[in-house]
């Protein structure tokens, strides 16, 4: 109702109500009222009793009305202009229709909130690891209290301290409001003050809160300016692009915006509709805001569940490609496995072999005294192979586990070649095998001498063997920017293209070559010298035309 004056003799406002039939049944709506509301001189409207959370009726009794004039005048003792106050007229049978309105909308904000609150909670519990659940709940608990206020206080219940409790529902939900701002996007205030947000600081606060509410008049308590806190902890998370913080800012501005549409129509002299009202009495601003955090939960544990099957997905793929390659690695295994049983198979006849020659020569010997100096020779070659046999596969264990002790020096590169290529002579000369030796550029490599050379004999040895008599082994050595490039050719039989990845193996022996009396070794330990020495070896080879060794060493100035 609108339109009242003021009488300066009796400091009072008065509404003047006036009818064609006084018959006519009217009642009074009216939320939160100051003041009492008078009639006659009689109240009709209690203050004192009143509650702070519903809307109440009185019915307009015809006996009120000046039966001449068809008036009736409605008193208040208002300390402020009653302009805009939540007082309404209609007719009975309007607010019989009014009244279930602000009852459904009560019924639904406080069943939409009591939901969202064990949505929260069942959440938390079955996922502790997301605080912000927790907070949800109780924040949502706590608009539950806050609308069950209306009918607490309906109860006239002599337990004081329930009357107390929810007395500071909605400042402790305007505290929280800022609270659940803050958990949702892990934002932490400075310093100290960080443990505000904690659990015990948030009891604290609200502690405090409802000790200073306790001593503030009632008509200060509508806390708008706390709302702002949780604007400016928004718009802060949307600074920080937090995922979703655009969307609370949403919710909140527009129950913020709905809550001061009343909180300013007094101050720009306009009407508040009942409806309007209706939602504030209802508690129904909280709901956008609130609704805004469910969503936003949701889509957190939407995408944690999207992320869930992706990873789910990509584990799937990562078992398939370690299936695959634990398949590969069997069949490596199974076939490393059979060339070492090739290998053990040659090695034992490599042994055999001269000891059967050795116990052949030992008969003889031991028939014939006569012959030990024409069977001498022969024992004595077949124990060297033996011993040489021994020795490189004691070397190749040792270079397996990596327990060769290698001494470090100078080693000049082109000194060393030259040794070995006179050294390898011997043999070459046995197959007549032309050896050529050239130097473009000599240097200097860091390591163990002696192994450096039992690599490159093992190298040319291994070239000599393969190369049929009037064919040529070369040696070159040249440099190129900070490593020593050291080439080995020859024009022997060449290595098939299926053999040339498998001769470094240490079970592999190429097939298809003639016999002689290799241990098969050679080119196993020349790699493993070779790489304990930060350099590789590399092969080219042409079936039929020829291989070439190349092996790439670090030089020193």
């Amino acid at each position: 109702m609108t339109g009242y004056r003021w009488d300066s003799n009796t400091r009072k406002y008065y509404f003047d109500i006036v009818v064609e039939d006084i018959y006519q049944p009217l009642s009074l709506i009216y939320g939160f009222i100051p003041e009492d509301i008078y009639v006659n001189g009689n109240i009709i409207a209690h203050s004192v009793d009143f509650n702070y959370s519903k809307f109440s009726s009185v019915k307009i009794d015809s006996s009120w009305y000046d039966k001449k004039t068809k008036t009736l005048n409605l008193e208040f003792y208002s300390k402020t202009n009653p302009y805009n106050q939540p007082v309404y007229i209609t007719t009975v049978k309007g607010s019989a229709n009014a009244l279930p309105i602000y009852y459904m909308t009560f019924a639904f904000n406080l069943g939409i909130t009591f939901l969202m609150s064990l949505y929260g909670f069942s959440l938390y519990y079955n996922k502790h690891s997301e605080n912000y659940l927790i907070w949800f709940s109780i924040y949502t608990g706590a608009l539950t209290l806050w609308s069950l206020t209306s009918l607490i206080l309906d109860w006239n219940l002599d337990w004081n301290f329930i009357r107390l409790l929810v007395s500071h529902a909605y400042g402790w939900c305007a505290l929280l409001d800022v609270v659940i701002c803050c958990k949702m996007f892990s934002i932490k205030l400075p310093g100290r003050f960080d443990w505000l947000l904690s659990r015990n600081g948030v009891i604290t606060v609200l502690l405090v809160w409802a000790t200073f509410e306790t001593l503030m008049p009632k008509t200060f308590r509508d806390y708008y300016f706390l709302f702002f806190f949780s604007i400016a902890a928004l718009v802060y998370a949307c600074a920080k692009n937090r995922k979703g913080a655009w969307m609370l800012l949403v919710g909140q501005t527009i129950s913020l915006g709905m809550r001061l549409v009343i909180a300013i129509s007094p101050a720009l002299m306009t009407q508040t509709s009942y409806l309007l009202r209706v939602m504030r009495y209802s508690k129904l601003f909280n709901l956008p805001f609130a609704i805004c955090c469910l969503l936003l939960i949701n889509r957190l544990f939407a995408e944690k569940f999207s992320e869930s099957e992706a990873l789910a997905v990509q584990l799937e793929q990562t078992n398939q490609i370690l299936d695959k390659k634990v398949a590969e690695r069997t069949q490596a295994l199974k076939e490393q496995q059979k060339q070492r049983n090739i290998f053990m198979m040659n090695i034992f006849h490599d042994l055999r072999t001269p000891l059967f020659v050795l116990n052949g020569c030992t008969e003889k010997i031991k028939a014939q005294p006569q012959l030990l100096m024409q069977e001498l020779p022969i024992m004595k070659e077949r124990l060297y192979f033996v011993q040489h046999l021994v020795d490189d596969l004691f070397l190749m264990a040792k270079l397996e586990d990596k327990q060769v002790i290698l001494e470090t020096e100078r080693v000049p590169l082109g000194e060393l070649l030259g040794r070995v290529v006179k050294a390898c002579r011997v043999a070459s000369e046995e197959k007549n095998i032309i050896m050529l030796y050239k130097i473009d550029k000599d240097c200097v490599t860091w390591g163990d001498e002696y192994r450096i050379e039992q690599a490159f004999q093992n190298l040319i040895i291994n070239a000599i063997y393969y190369t049929k008599p009037g064919g040529t082994v070369r040696v070159e050595l040249k440099t190129c920017d900070n490593t020593a490039l050291i080439s080995i050719h020859d024009t022997g039989v060449g290595i098939s293209p299926e053999d040339q990845d498998k001769i470094f193996d240490r079970y592999y022996r190429v097939s298809g070559t003639e016999k002689h009396h290799s241990t098969g070794l050679g080119l196993s330990i020349s790699q493993g010298i070779i790489n304990q020495h930060q350099g590789n070896i590399k092969v080219e080879s042409y079936f039929g035309k020829g291989t070439v060794f190349t092996v790439q060493l670090p030089i020193i100035q």
